[in-house]
Order: structure tokens, then C-alpha cells, then sequence
């Protein structure tokens, strides 16, 4: 009898555990609220333009800004990899702020929706992190991973070549569960496909004309502060509305270069959706200290900070390329950057193709204004 008292106690304390657990588990797949903006227009959700994805986690909200007048439509996804965390802050940062006056602006902030229910198994990762915002709420948000939850999308297969011509083979069949690797998509692939495929009709049938997707990179990562940018074959326009941005923002005093597409980036979204859409296809990367295999421990400082003594050392002895600052490079720092990316390319996109024109005001000001507001300044309270 004592010995069944003692399985009992075992069961008992394994429930507690479960119980907090699956709270836990569960939270990861509440989206986080959006503050009201009265220039929004409409919800859309991706599954309007790929219905295999109807009732799955990866359909995901398209917040649709119309201003009315005659225009350009400017596509911005954040969350493609929900542990690159600037990427959806600054998209809703900039569903909780801007105003379009022409064409439209559509802004994924859950572009991988599957992969913010969960996180990295075995590297420590934290699932949430917080932050205050100026009259004393909270925000908070979800770290995430960079594929889609096995869950929703299981098992991952040994070999599969998806509608770029890739191949996933080995050490990389995991990134069938990649949205970054799967374009152009595929209406009947596997669900993380489907998901690609759902962008492209969006891009194909909206008749998008610049499209920014919003990444960031360990500090080992060789282009850190640049946008990629589809060559279109031999067409230079988007070259050259990309040097406009550059242009502009070392007017900021803000570092940046634009490199076009890599010949073998076949799957990600700058060269297989630049390839087989007209959509003029960017991706841009700023320095995330949190995913590199250097950093200590995983914690509310290093990723709203940045601040990560180690790849400081690393740099200066010459093991990382990228101009890593003493007192690290805080999240309001790199989400500031991803706007005014977006801003500059569309003020470039407008001065070259003005039947087109694409017109906003992120009502958050310059790079300087959005720092020092701080993300509790950018960020709106939640009602």
C-alpha cells in the first residue's frame, strides 16, 4: 500500500508541473493585441489567397491601410522568423501609427504565425518578453522560433524539393518548416508552402509593387544592416530605388548598403518571390545578439537591450565582422531602423515610378525622435 501512496505523490507532482506547463503552452498561441488605429481600414487573413490554410496556425491577419487615392501598394512582413524580434515590433508599431494619404500599405506582423507558439528546444530560450510602456502598462510579446511549430506541420521529411527548385536534404529538411525557404509556394504543398504560396497570390493578386520582408541575423551574419534586393534580370530600377534608401539613411548617419539577391538563394523570399512576381522584392537584416551561439543567458536585457559582452570581445578580437557596440544595440534601435527602411524605400519607390506613387506618415517621426521615445513611446497602450 505505501508503495502506491508514493506512484500517487509522483502522479500528483507530475500534474502540478503539466498544469503550469500547459499554461505556458497555451499562452504562445494568443496572438499579442494590437492597439486601435482609426486609418486602418480592414482584416484580411491570408487564407483569402491560399484556402488550405483556412482554420490552420498559419493563417494570419493582413492589416490593410487604404488611403483611397489612386496608388502603389507597399507589402511589409514582419515575423517571417518570430525569434528576430524587431521584425514584428516595427510591424506593429507601425499598424498602431500610420497614416497612408496614397495607394495602400498591407502589414503582416505574424508572417510565420505557427512559429511564434513555440520556441528553440534545448537553447534555453524564454518564451516572453516585456516591455513598460510610458503611462506604466505592459506590453508583451512572444519570442518564438524561426519554423513552423511541428505540431501544426509534422514529420519533417528526408528529402523534399520545393517550387524554387531547392532541395531539402540532411542537416536542412527542417527548413520545410521555414517560410524564408520555401517560395515562390505551392497551394497543395506541405502547410509552411502553403503559407508561401498564400504571400505570392497576395503579391500576384493585389498587384504589389515593393514588398519589404523584415529578418534579423546573429552577429557572425556577413550582411547585418544591408538590404537584399531581386535584380529583376537586367532592370536596375530596384537597384537604384534601394541606393535611394542607402542614400538617405547615411543622410542619418545610419550605416547601410543594398546587395542584390544571391544566385543560389533559391526559396527565400528576395529571390524566388522577386523572380516570379513584379513586385519589387527587399529583405533586410539588423544585429540580434540573442541568436548567436555567443550569448549568455537568455533574458528580457539581451533582447530589448542587445547588450552581449561577449560578441563585444569577439569583434574585438576579430572573430566577428560586424561593428558590434560596447553597450550593446538595443531593440527600439534596430525597430527604428526597419521603419525608416520602409519609409525611405517607399519615398524612393514614389520619386521613380510616380503614377505609383505610396504615400505615409508613420505619425513616430525620425530614427532619432523613435530612440528617444523608446519602445514605451512607440508602442500605444492596450484599452
Amino acid at each position: 500500500m505505501k508503495k502506491y501512496i508514493w506512484h500517487v505523490i509522483i502522479l500528483l507532482v507530475a500534474a502540478v508541473f503539466a498544469v503550469f506547463a500547459s499554461i505556458d503552452f497555451l499562452a504562445m498561441h494568443h496572438d499579442e493585441p494590437i492597439a486601435d488605429n482609426p486609418n486602418l481600414t480592414e482584416i484580411r487573413w491570408l487564407s483569402d489567397y491560399s484556402e488550405g490554410l483556412a482554420g490552420t496556425d498559419l493563417d494570419t491577419p493582413i492589416y490593410v491601410f487604404d488611403s483611397g487615392v489612386p496608388g502603389g501598394t507597399f507589402l511589409v512582413l514582419g515575423g517571417t522568423h518570430p525569434n528576430e524580434s524587431a521584425g514584428p515590433v516595427a510591424a506593429i508599431a507601425l499598424i498602431e501609427n500610420i497614416e497612408v494619404t496614397e495607394g495602400r500599405v498591407m502589414i503582416i506582423p505574424w508572417t510565420n504565425r505557427s512559429g511564434f507558439s513555440h520556441t528553440s528546444p534545448l537553447d534555453g530560450m524564454q518564451d516572453f518578453f516585456s516591455i513598460e510602456l510610458d503611462d506604466g502598462s505592459t506590453r508583451t510579446f512572444r519570442v518564438g522560433n524561426r519554423l513552423s511549430n511541428p505540431v501544426d506541420q509534422w514529420p519533417d521529411r528526408t528529402y523534399y524539393e520545393g517550387s524554387s527548385g531547392r532541395k531539402l536534404v540532411g542537416t536542412e529538411s527542417a527548413e520545410i518548416r521555414n517560410i524564408n525557404r520555401m517560395y515562390f509556394g505551392n497551394e497543395k504543398g506541405v502547410l509552411t508552402e502553403r503559407a508561401c504560396y498564400g504571400i505570392y497570390n497576395l503579391i500576384k493578386t493585389e498587384n504589389v509593387d515593393i514588398t519589404m520582408d523584415m529578418h534579423e541575423g546573429s552577429p557572425e551574419f556577413l550582411y547585418l544592416d544591408c538590404t537584399m534586393v531581386n535584380k529583376h534580370s537586367d532592370n536596375s530600377l530596384a537597384m537604384s530605388i534601394a541606393s535611394y534608401m542607402c542614400l538617405s539613411m547615411e543622410f542619418d548617419d545610419l550605416t547601410m548598403r543594398a546587395e542584390y539577391s544571391g544566385v543560389n538563394s533559391y526559396g527565400l523570399s528576395h529571390r524566388s518571390l522577386g523572380d516570379n512576381t513584379e513586385s519589387m522584392m527587399t529583405l533586410m537584416e539588423t544585429y540580434n545578439p540573442s541568436m548567436g551561439p555567443l550569448h549568455g543567458k537568455m533574458d528580457d536585457d539581451l533582447i530589448i537591450n542587445g547588450n552581449e559582452p561577449n560578441y563585444y570581445q569577439a569583434h574585438l578580437d576579430g572573430y566577428v565582422y560586424f561593428d558590434v557596440p560596447e553597450d550593446g544595440y538595443p531593440l527600439v534601435n534596430r525597430v527604428a531602423r526597419h521603419i525608416l527602411t520602409i519609409a525611405y524605400l517607399a519615398e524612393g519607390f514614389s520619386e521613380y515610378v510616380p503614377e505609383r506613387c505610396i504615400s505615409f506618415d508613420t505619425n513616430l517621426g525620425t530614427y532619432e525622435d523613435m530612440v528617444e521615445m523608446g519602445l514605451g513611446g512607440i508602442l500605444k497602450s492596450i484599452n
